[in-house]
């Protein structure tokens, strides 16, 4: 394939990827209600499904990235996404929670490979001008899932029931993988640039790009997690379909002028995203009960988020000297563990201190973050 021609149609498959994962770790929250009633478990417990998920990805993502060094990449792509349709499908069929724990850890373990090697694939079909593009581009099914899938699937989850939601998801998956038995090129990896010494932690710059994604990523999952009880303490209608289609609609726009200026202003647009972020939340924790207001301040929330898990991995991978698989699975691992976190604590705050407290707790920790970016400027987040 020539690499001066952008390979849009082979990166519409990654997308597509992307999109069933990210609907596969989130889902729980779309349909937190109705799973926990039928599960009968608290409702903090089905938000921890979300840090069940994350769990298996950062146990994964280092030590997969590694052992599958030399592995063919389609073959370990096609038994990956296979792995995503198994957990589901089971997950839409299981009685039991603890079950339900075990498949979500499975899946998360399935994440943990398949974000590192998508990166990798991305990064090999174009050249290193438009590699933030790719990368954009391989993300922006997040964005679609956000924008489309997860609210497509909490509406599922209320017509069909939350079983349902899942059997259709694993069906989509299913015939993804179809289409990249059909259409995507096999690569052999680089053992040599796979492997990940401890050095490359003490490279100028990781340490700081990794707190920063940890934090972003707590940030972020203390409160989108527990979205529905936000709502209802603020008095507002429990529809999460809608609040995560608005949350979505918003950030369709932040990827996709992220993917516009994320190779000549990261610095600038990470910023840019942090701050509408913390504002948003800001606004909600104290005036969340205007139905107008809070409605509103999800579709900027949305806008801030799109394009932040691109501008995150490009970051850690600019930081490893141009490594997309490394960097890749150094931001899989650490965005993780802040999923892990951000759901877990957002169910203490709200078993402890109620539901008023989530976003005040997500505001102070976005905060942080503009401080950690601000102190970036000569190796984590240089201007450029």
């Amino acid at each position: 394939m020539p690499r001066e021609k952008f390979p849009f149609l082979l990166l519409l498959a990654f997308t597509m990827v992307a999109f069933s994962a990210i609907i596969t770790e989130l889902l729980p929250a779309g349909v937190l209600p109705d799973m926990a009633n039928d599960l009968q478990v608290r409702e903090s417990s089905i938000g921890r499904l979300v840090s069940y998920y994350a769990l298996g990805t950062v146990l994964t993502a280092f030590p997969a990235t590694a052992l599958t060094s030399g592995f063919s990449r389609k073959p370990l792509l096609i038994t990956v996404i296979f792995g995503f349709f198994l957990s589901n499908a089971i997950t839409a069929l299981s009685q039991n929670y603890l079950l339900t724990v075990v498949m979500r850890v499975l899946a998360g373990g399935f994440s943990g490979v398949l974000w590192p090697l998508m990166t990798g694939y991305a990064a090999r079909l174009v050249n290193e001008k438009n590699m933030g593009k790719a990368i954009s581009m391989v993300m922006a099914g997040s964005t679609i899932a956000l924008s489309v899938g997860l609210p497509i699937g909490a509406f599922l989850g209320q017509v069909i029931g939350w079983r349902g939601a899942f059997a259709g998801l694993s069906a989509l998956i299913f015939m993804l993988i179809v289409w990249i038995a059909w259409k995507i090129p096999d690569f052999k990896a680089d053992e040599k640039k796979i492997n990940i010494p401890v050095k490359i932690f003490r490279m100028p710059g990781v340490p700081l790009v990794m707190t920063t994604t940890f934090t972003a990523s707590l940030a972020v999952y203390v409160a989108y997690t527990y979205l529905s009880p936000i709502m209802v303490t603020n008095g507002i209608k429990d529809n999460a379909g809608l609040a995560l289609g608005l949350f979505g609609m918003g950030a369709v726009p932040g990827i996709l002028i992220t993917a516009r200026f994320i190779d000549t202003h990261m610095r600038s647009m990470l910023l840019s995203s942090i701050l509408l972020g913390a504002s948003v939340l800001f606004i909600i924790s104290l005036a969340g009960h205007f139905y107008f207001v809070f409605y509103t301040c999800i579709v900027f929330w949305g806008i801030s988020f799109g394009g932040l898990p691109s501008l995150l991995q490009t970051a850690t991978i600019n930081a490893t000297n141009g490594l997309p698989e490394i960097g890749s699975s150094i931001t899989v691992t650490v965005y993780n563990i802040g999923v892990f976190s951000g759901a877990f604590i957002g169910g203490l705050v709200l078993d402890y201190k109620g539901p008023d407290a989530i976003s005040w707790t997500s505001f102070l920790l976005m905060v942080i973050v503009i401080l950690l970016v601000v102190t970036g400027r000569r190796f984590a987040f240089p201007s450029r």
